[in-house]
């Protein structure tokens, strides 16, 4: 489902914003001569936060690890093998960055009541 991240006034070329819906935090990158894309604000080595990741336009950088991430498709690009940081679907409209964000899992008791 689609969710508002932020006004697309807010997004500047060769940075990230950083957003967060549903208690959880995603970057949206623009790399210097790219498009906007949004990615999962969690590198997938244990999961460490990229909130304060270094970006120069085009590589993010963990700032745990140092492994490098292409700044457009999320991949790993430290010359180590790992995975990509997830990408999830983005769109902009009226002025607004909408990304699409897995939905919330009910918790097992809620699920249950009702049955």
């Amino acid at each position: 489902m689609f969710h508002k991240a932020c006004d697309a006034s807010a997004l500047v070329e060769g940075a990230y914003e950083l957003v967060t819906i549903e208690r959880k935090r995603y970057l949206v990158i623009w790399p210097t001569g790219g498009v906007p894309g949004a990615f999962r604000a969690l590198c997938p080595d244990q999961e460490a936060s990229l909130v304060d990741a270094p970006f120069d336009g085009k590589t993010l950088v963990c700032p745990h690890h140092r492994w490098t991430f292409d700044g457009t498709t999320g991949e790993c690009t430290s010359g180590q093998k790992c995975d990509p940081i997830k990408k999830l679907p983005m769109k902009i409209e009226a002025g607004e960055v909408f990304i699409d964000v897995p939905e919330k899992k009910k918790r097992v008791a809620e699920a249950g009541a009702g049955a």
